[in-house]
């Protein structure tokens, strides 16, 4: 009995290993061989059985597989620009790290264009003043009216001297009647316009604050000038163009030329107290656009160059570059307005401005400081560099002649120049005082040379440059080709 009981039971557990381990092998966990050979010795139906009832009840079946997809081998991106790299990490950079970075990359860089520079200055012009945007909460857009009404009456007096000089042997009643007609309306419309402007100023003279005296100044020149236009018009009532039409347009060039002279008087003390007021109030980035451009040269105003100066300042530039100012007058240019004309002189200051942008690098500050007065700040070439360059081109002036009126009429002009250097501890205001200090000594000498201000000397004076004979030769400039 013992017997029969031990074989029994050892026929269930060889029967549960060899179930077992077949179950294993249909479920995928033995070695593909050995479920072959099975294959053969036991009925497929036993198998699907099998299957079934070792299948776990949680079990899911397999997914197919997906077929591996041969993917193209894609070449890595290629990398940036150069230009790209340095563009981010000039855009990323300090402003002070750039200034004193002298690798060559960034060195080789061309500038970018400020807002105020190039043909921005002709898009504004075209626009014309009417294009011209004013804040009238800002207590100085009085003064910034003003300048429009002066820019307009000094476009129509070059229009009327042109149209004046060209009727000279061969004058007509009627026409020089028509043109003192036109001066006597232009007159009394800026007299309105001025008095408007003058009493908007006026009314609100406690808003300037410290700076209130620049508005008394310009209330005082605004009042001479108010005495010319009124002169000039009891003049113009008095010009009797019937008995002598060739006289009648002599006097009236006369009366245009005494105009001109207290209209730059009076803009160059407004442009002066409207650079003040804004900067005073820290208020640069309200001044409009065209105020950055003298509208005859395209260079600089004198907002511009003061506007530039305040930036340079604030980003410290003088205690990182060399930065060296000169002032380049021309000498007796009111004669010469008078002899040949505004337009002819106009000209011959924008060929001028242009020979000043192709003699220092653009990174250089040009641009007209007041009256006929250019101002020229170099960055970089030291103090030396600069006075022997500008004394150069005060040489090469003395000896150009310009024509104009197909080779009819020809002029020379001369030249008085300062050159200072600013020190790293002086403030903007300082050197720039230096260099008019420098410039009213050089005039005072006798103009028509070169004074320069040491200001890192003890007790320094201007003084003349001594320079030699830098071989200019004698050169015409033909004003009508530009």
């Amino acid at each position: 009995m013992t017997i029969i009981l031990s074989g029994l039971i050892l026929s269930l557990v060889l029967t549960n290993l060899v179930v077992g381990f077949y179950a294993a092998i249909c479920l995928g966990y033995g070695p593909p061989t050995t479920r072959d050979a099975l294959d053969l010795l036991i009925d497929p139906q036993w198998q699907n059985f099998i299957r079934k009832l070792f299948q776990p009840p949680f079990a899911r079946p397999k997914r197919p597989a997906k077929p591996i997809e041969v993917q193209e081998e894609v070449a890595p991106p290629p990398a940036k620009e150069t230009v790209d790299d340095l563009i981010q990490q000039i855009a990323n950079a300090d402003l002070n790290d750039l200034l004193d970075d002298e690798s060559e990359e960034i060195s080789q860089l061309a500038p970018m264009q400020e807002l105020f520079d190039d043909d921005l200055a002709s898009i504004f012009m075209e626009q014309g003043t009417e294009a011209w945007l004013m804040n009238d909460k800002h207590v100085e857009t009085s003064i910034l009216k003003l300048n429009v009404v002066m820019m307009k009456s000094g476009r129509f007096a070059a229009d009327l001297d042109a149209r004046l000089r060209n009727m000279r042997g061969n004058a007509n009643v009627g026409e020089v009647k028509r043109c003192q007609d036109e001066l006597r309306d232009d007159c009394q419309n800026y007299l309105e316009a001025q008095a408007t402007a003058t009493e908007q100023m006026l009314k609100r003279l406690d808003e300037f604050g410290e700076l209130k005296y620049l508005a008394e100044e310009i209330d005082y020149a605004n009042m001479g000038q108010s005495a010319q236009i009124e002169t000039t018009i009891n003049n113009l009532d008095r010009l009797n163009v019937d008995a002598n039409p060739e006289d009648a347009i002599s006097r009236l060039l006369r009366e245009l030329a005494s105009l001109r002279v207290a209209r730059h008087r009076l803009r160059d003390m407004q442009e002066k107290a409207y650079i003040k007021i804004v900067l005073y109030e820290n208020r640069l980035d309200t001044v409009p656009q065209q105020l950055f451009f003298g509208e005859t040269t395209g260079l600089r105003s004198r907002i511009g160059l003061d506007a530039t100066i305040f930036e340079w300042w604030k980003q410290k530039r003088q205690e990182k570059r060399q930065i060296t100012f000169s002032l380049l007058d021309f000498v007796d240019f009111t004669g010469a307005n008078d002899e040949h004309g505004i337009n002819v002189c106009d000209r011959l200051i924008r060929v001028f401005g242009k020979t000043l942008e192709k003699t220092f690098d653009s990174m250089d500050l040009i641009g007209m400081y007041y009256g006929n007065c250019f101002m020229v700040a170099t960055t970089n070439i030291g103090p030396r560099k600069t006075i022997t360059e500008i004394e150069r081109i005060r040489q090469r002036c003395e000896k150009t002649i310009y024509r104009y009126n197909s080779d009819v009429g020809s002029l020379r002009l001369r030249l008085t120049c300062a050159v200072t250097e600013a020190l790293p501890t002086q403030s903007a205001a300082e050197v720039v005082k230096n260099l008019e200090t420098t410039l009213a000594a050089a005039k005072k000498a006798g103009r028509n040379h070169s004074f320069c201000y040491d200001a890192s000397q003890l007790n320094p004076q201007p003084e003349k440059v001594d320079a030699p004979n830098l071989g200019e030769k004698e050169k015409e400039i033909n004003l009508d080709d530009e």
